[in-house]
């Protein structure tokens, strides 16, 4: 699947731990607000449960024409002909990735550096991510990258570029314009009273429009 011609920018990030039918139902109000890609994000789910959580999943982004990815989970994303997977720095290298799930699907890869921008480039990454852009809630832990680091990551790059960490309506505007072609985003939309409304918002904002007051 192509995604250079995402329906937005806006890569919305499933929580986990959630419930399936609350992450069925946020999902679908993320895909109702006009998000463009879709990541399921699971860590300590069985992995039967995971199968028949992705294959929901699928029944709501296909008819939309949303990439769903898997995160790090290539034997998920396989056994559900999902449409791709992302892979941090401990994952399955993307070259075996590659080899495993062959040229059309989409391989994100996580790049904190040019070493590893470079590499993931060659093994045959789809899009690199860098982050995080902002302070972010979901790992406090690790330090901002910055606007100067998404920047040089750009100029670099040969693929698609995706900014995570820390994302929201309030501060996407300083990365609009940049060159990114992916705006991770999880809290700004799951922590929202109104999931729909919040994705759209982002979206909105990711097309160049200013926030609106």
């Amino acid at each position: 699947m192509d995604i250079q011609h995402l329906n937005s920018g806006i890569y919305f990030i499933l929580p986990p731990d959630l419930p399936t039918d609350a992450l069925l139902a946020l999902a679908r109000a993320a895909l109702a607000g006009g998000v463009g890609m879709l990541q399921y994000r699971e860590k300590s789910k069985h992995t039967r449960r995971m199968l028949e959580e992705v294959t929901r999943l699928l029944e709501h982004t296909r008819p939309a024409g949303v990439p769903l990815i898997v995160n790090d989970r290539v034997d998920v994303a396989m056994a559900c002909s999902a449409d791709g997977v992302h892979l941090g720095q401990e994952d399955m290298p993307v070259r075996a990735a590659r080899g495993i799930l062959g040229p059309e699907i989409i391989i994100g890869a996580t790049t904190p550096d040019s070493a590893t921008l470079h590499e993931a480039e060659a093994a045959g990454a789809s899009y690199v991510a860098i982050g995080p852009a902002f302070a972010s809630p979901t790992k406090p832990e690790k330090p901002v990258a910055g606007i100067d680091a998404i920047r040089r990551t750009v100029r670099e790059a040969t693929v698609p570029v995706c900014a995570i960490g820390g994302i929201c309506a309030e501060n996407l505007p300083v990365l609009v314009g940049e060159g990114v072609a992916l705006y991770a985003v999880i809290s700004g939309i799951s922590a929202a009273r109104d999931p729909e409304t919040a994705a759209r918002e982002l979206v909105r904002i990711a097309s160049g429009e200013q926030p609106i007051a």
